[in-house]
């Protein structure tokens, strides 16, 4: 059994995976953010194989239009396969790329118009959860918490870029997101500042 996950959250690029059960990345496509609509039916076509048993897909916080395209394209593959759709917070994705020893973890992500979107996560062992709800702060004054290691997946002045560890960290959530229930497969919208439980745990 495989999980099929979208992260559209990003205004500049977009990824697509397949993960085993246990998070392991199976396959993926990078895409950049502004050809969303071109080439994510593409990606998507490429990944879906017979072993995708469920479908997972970041919610937000993010970019709008990014989040909408991903949301309805995740959405698309779920009804037309029959499929569960576990939803997937942005910023747990980016507290999952964080080195191994860190336990502290602040992530952030650009938030467009000089924001930023932080979550604060605590690790202990291979557990992961988050200690705050997602905030959005000016990036001209934001400074790490105390005691904590900044992590991002985009170039954010102060946090540690992570972004090579973009594919593995979104097919760990994917994986993780299948411990909690399906969302509805209507009426759904992206998530900003706050909204369903963390994923991460």
């Amino acid at each position: 059994m495989s999980v099929l996950a979208v992260d559209t959250s990003a205004r500049l690029r977009a990824l697509c995976v397949t993960a085993g059960e246990d998070g392991r990345t199976l396959a993926h496509r990078a895409l950049r953010g502004r050809d969303l609509d071109r080439d994510l039916p593409i990606a998507l076509a490429e990944l879906l194989d017979g072993e995708v048993r469920a479908v997972a897909c970041v919610m937000g916080p993010g970019s709008y239009t990014g989040l909408r395209v991903g949301i309805a394209a995740a959405l698309g593959v779920a009804h037309a396969r029959g499929l569960p759709l576990h939803g997937i917070a942005a910023l747990d994705v980016v507290a999952l790329a964080a080195p191994a020893d860190l336990t502290d973890i602040e992530a952030v992500a650009d938030a467009g118009r000089g924001a930023l979107y932080v979550a604060r996560y605590s690790r202990h062992g291979t557990a992961l959860r988050a200690t705050e709800e997602p905030r959005r702060e000016d990036a001209a004054t934001w400074t790490p918490a105390p005691g904590a290691t900044a992590v991002g997946l985009d170039a954010v002045a102060g946090a540690l870029d992570r972004g090579g560890h973009a594919v593995a960290a979104l097919a760990a959530a994917a994986a993780r997101a299948l411990d909690a229930p399906p969302l509805p497969l209507a009426g759904l919208e992206p998530l900003y500042l706050a909204g369903r439980s963390s994923s991460a745990h």
